[in-house]
């Protein structure tokens, strides 16, 4: 069972360091650059705002994605629940934060 579960959750954990990554660099080094591309880092319309609250989102994600690797040593199918209703949640919270603070008109079609 040990050799089986830690193969498993091998990728939340991975995803857990790669998010606590992105998320050291926004909180800080306010590197918006690293999510958002060259151009759009310079539209933002809070751009102090929006590194504090992505990375805040980014580390909720992290934090998920690490719960998900606990669950999966009870049950993988509650680890697929949790985290899929968490990145519905943070889905949610993104396009919150992305509408206040992010690029004017981001979601509009030319």
């Amino acid at each position: 069972m040990g050799n089986s579960y830690l193969s498993n959750a091998m990728i939340p954990l991975m995803m857990t360091l790669v998010l606590g990554y992105y998320a050291a660099r926004l909180l800080i080094f306010h590197d918006t650059e690293s999510i958002t591309g060259k151009d759009n880092g310079k539209k933002l319309k809070d751009k102090e705002k929006y590194v504090a609250e992505s990375g805040k989102l980014i580390l909720f994600l992290a934090a998920g994605s690490f719960v998900m690797a606990i669950l999966m040593y009870f049950s993988v199918h509650a680890a697929v629940v949790e985290i899929a209703v968490w990145f519905v949640i943070f889905g949610i919270l993104w396009k919150r934060m992305n509408d206040k603070y992010g690029t004017p008109n981001s979601h509009k079609k030319k």
